[in-house]
């Protein structure tokens, strides 16, 4: 009995330190938004743009990747999902300058390293078990304040970026129902990719970034929150 105890608690103590480990490097790896907001900021409309088609063309290849069985429909209609997200992005970037787009970037961003973070930390009920057994509405809460947070303090640099012919303006206080509907699509976009990795029966769709997986596992917030500007845009 004495060695079963000592076997557990060796056990236990592994697994937590494992993940610590998990979480250094999935924090470490989502910093990787800074070099994509100096892209932002720094590239031309036409480089940006081949960065774009080099991102949805490593999303096509890990979608429709040979090691993936069947589903057939459902890969295209998540690549179809993608190439609409990429093409909403540059769309953005198009009407409403490198502000938005910067904007976007933080928010999916933001929102998934607080998700991670508290959701590792506090546990706690799932929010969706179905499609995500890791999620949690401890995650979810904590994606959304500390995007809020990011968004606020942001909000003088986004302004001071912005061109005075933008309709809209990413500003904290004006913009609030905005802000959290963003916010929301980041979660959406990044529930959408979980569910189609539960469908096809993978738990990455790569092994590009340490701690996140493939580039479809790290970019697919940013497509939920550029399809929903685009939306907006569209619509109103």
């Amino acid at each position: 009995m004495v060695g079963e105890g000592i076997i557990v608690k060796m056990k236990e103590k592994k697994r937590r330190i494992s993940e610590q480990k998990e979480l250094i490097t999935r924090i470490l790896s989502s910093f990787l938004f800074v070099p994509a907001i100096i892209l932002l900021y720094f590239a031309s409309f036409e480089v940006l743009a081949a960065f774009s088609v080099i991102a949805l063309a490593v999303m096509a290849y890990e979608i429709f990747s040979l090691d993936i069985k069947g589903h057939n429909k459902l890969r295209i209609a998540m690549f179809a999902f993608c190439a609409f997200g990429i093409f909403s992005f540059m769309y953005c970037r198009n009407i409403y300058g490198i502000s938005w787009c910067i904007f976007l970037v933080c928010m999916a961003s933001f929102s998934d390293i607080g998700a991670y973070c508290m959701g590792k930390a506090l546990k706690g009920p799932k929010l969706c078990p179905k499609i995500s057994p890791n999620k949690t509405w401890a995650g979810f809460w904590g994606g959304v304040f500390l995007a809020n947070v990011a968004c606020y303090c942001l909000s003088p640099f986004f302004m001071q970026m912005s061109s005075d012919q933008i309709a809209f303006l990413p500003r904290y206080a004006d913009n609030f129902f905005i802000v959290q509907c963003v916010i929301l699509s980041a979660v959406l976009g990044d529930l959408l990719e979980s569910w189609f990795k539960r469908k096809i029966g993978v738990k990455d769709m790569g092994n590009w970034f340490p701690g996140h997986g493939g580039v479809l596992d790290r970019l697919d917030s940013l497509v939920g929150v550029s399809v929903f500007l685009y939306m907006i845009h569209f619509f109103i």
